[in-house]
């Protein structure tokens, strides 16, 4: 007979760890600014003009094209129109605090299987780019 891990056991532990994230008393005020958020339209619209300018960027720099100043100016403009509005501010907060949550619930559960114990903060520190110190990197 092969080992099979409790499944029922860490769904149980899960759905703590689930209600203890939800319990958490930021957690309705986050939650209720992504709501906002998606409840308004010139917040949505200033949030994904940006991204647009990003993309067309990304793209021109991707085809070897120099940014201009120009270019550089209407994302930078585009981008302080986001921060000035109130709801696309908190949205871009919440979704980072949120993110903030997700990334470190995974870290620990990655961290644990692959090193067969509860993971220390030094364990979870992130090192360099990832690459494991074989490149030139210098982000180690």
């Amino acid at each position: 007979m092969r080992p099979k891990p409790d499944m029922e056991a860490i769904r149980e532990k899960t759905e703590e760890l689930c209600q203890l994230i939800i319990d958490q008393a930021a957690f309705p005020e986050l939650r209720g600014m992504i709501t906002d958020f998606f409840a308004n339209e010139e917040a949505q619209f200033l949030y994904n003009d940006v991204l647009e300018k990003q993309r067309t960027l990304q793209q021109k720099q991707q085809q070897g094209f120099e940014l201009t100043r120009e270019d550089i100016n209407t994302f930078d403009e585009a981008r302080e129109k986001i921060y000035l509005n109130p709801v696309s501010r908190d949205f871009l907060y919440a979704s980072q605090e949120l993110d903030k949550v997700q990334d470190l619930v995974i870290k620990y559960v990655l961290k644990t299987i692959e090193l067969e114990r509860i993971p220390t903060v030094e364990d979870l520190v992130e090192e360099g780019c990832g690459c494991g110190g074989s490149c030139s990197c210098g982000g180690h």
